[in-house]
């Protein structure tokens, strides 16, 4: 057992981080079209389309 055990460094943070971050957010909101929803509609067309074409080929039923 140690008994000189060593503290833990802590980091300081700059506070200009936080209005950094604010500011970035606040651009991607105002330069990004699509909503949440939208996105997601997007990313499932893009995943799922092989599975889509399938469905709508008759080939496969996927239960509700």
């Amino acid at each position: 057992m140690n008994r000189h055990q060593i503290q833990p460094c802590v980091k300081v943070r700059s506070p200009a981080y936080r209005q950094a971050f604010q500011c970035l957010d606040k651009a991607l909101e105002q330069n990004c079209p699509f909503s949440n929803a939208e996105k997601i509609r997007l990313m499932r067309e893009a995943m799922f389309a092989d599975v889509d074409e399938l469905q709508k080929s008759g080939k496969i039923v996927i239960p509700k």
